[in-house]
């Protein structure tokens, strides 16, 4: 009893925030995560239900001894994908964000819906 009030208050937590981040995506027996590109994600999950594209500037970094250090005021352009994952009407949709074609982060958005003329 104590679990299932667990999991419902959980449940509702998630649908108040919207969406929340996940670790990882699960497509079959493969597991996205951030790092992987999107050559890799397509291979694990296939095709995505839909493609948003955009760019961002951020400030120029490099890496000493494992740390992220200013590299100037240059600002840099990098492109952004977000890829929606619709599993259908029983699962929750997923969004994964590329930057620069690596995966940098994965939400968990509210239940899919029925593809159409499918």
């Amino acid at each position: 009893m104590i679990r299932l009030i667990a999991l419902m208050m959980l449940m509702m937590l998630m649908t108040a925030a919207g969406s929340v981040q996940a670790d990882a995506l699960q497509c079959g027996t493969s597991l996205v995560s951030t790092g992987d590109t999107r050559d890799q994600v397509v291979a694990k999950c296939g095709n995505p239900a839909d493609i948003e594209r955009s760019s961002v500037f951020v400030q120029s970094m490099a890496w000493v001894n494992g740390v992220p250090v200013s590299a100037g005021n240059t600002l840099i352009e990098v492109p952004v994908e977000l890829w929606l994952y619709n599993f259908g009407p029983t699962q929750l949709m997923r969004r994964v964000r590329f930057e620069s074609g690596r995966v940098v982060s994965i939400e968990i958005l509210g239940y899919g819906y029925a593809a159409e003329g499918g």
